[in-house]
């Protein structure tokens, strides 16, 4: 196990590792299915999060004379993500360095009920909006119903993730029963139908825009 493993420390002195480990339930065979995904996720959350600074600077860059409401919006969600990869920092400190060992920790949510559904669903409610706003100027106007069933399942993926979130909080357990497995179902397929329909009609738009006649007559 290593010498950086074998001891944790406290304020009065230093005790062994197994010095806790007996209020911890033993570490099951299979631990990789509960440790993967949240290491995994969090280490793609900060890789993402360095394309989304390069983005940032070179929108700052090539952009300067936006309009200051758009600007707003684009500097609002970069700070929300900011804060959002920071809480996701501090999660995985919880459950991989100061619970390192510890079964407990690994089923405790931590900071992870809040940055994950709360600030996500606030940045995808304010960027799929935006999108929608872009298809009805696009679309002079004519695409009022499409609007609005974006709109419909970007309000239900928020309320899942909001509620998700909330509902996790106050149980301070990741498996709190089949309630919150709907709500996470509910949250990501509206959120991907939400997607999916912002980038068909985003496309469609801007082909109508550039290529009158269409793409498959361009090909």
């Amino acid at each position: 196990m290593g010498a950086y493993g074998m001891f944790r420390y406290s304020s009065k002195a230093a005790r062994p590792l197994s010095y806790n480990m007996s209020a911890s339930p033993p570490i099951p065979p299979d631990i990789a299915r509960m440790t993967a995904p949240l290491l995994l996720g969090n280490l793609w959350n900060w890789a993402l999060y360095g394309v989304l600074v390069v983005q940032i600077y070179v929108y700052s860059y090539n952009f300067p004379n936006d309009k200051k409401l758009l600007k707003l919006l684009v500097y609002a969600i970069f700070l929300l993500e900011t804060l959002q990869t920071s809480l996701s920092g501090a999660d995985l400190y919880y459950w991989f360095a100061s619970g390192y060992g510890d079964l407990k920790h690994l089923a405790t949510p931590y900071a992870s009920s809040f940055d994950i559904p709360i600030i996500g669903a606030v940045v995808s409610l304010a960027v799929q909006f935006f999108f929608v706003y872009r298809i009805w100027v696009l679309g002079k106007k004519k695409c009022l119903w499409l609007c609005l069933i974006i709109c419909l399942c970007s309000i239900t993926d928020a309320t899942a993730a909001f509620t998700g979130g909330i509902y996790t909080f106050v149980h301070s357990r990741f498996a709190s029963g089949n309630i919150l497995k709907i709500l996470a179902l509910i949250w990501i397929i509206a959120n991907m139908m939400a997607d999916i329909l912002i980038a068909a009609m985003m496309l469609y738009h801007v082909n109508m825009r550039y290529f009158p006649l269409g793409w498959i007559v361009q090909f």
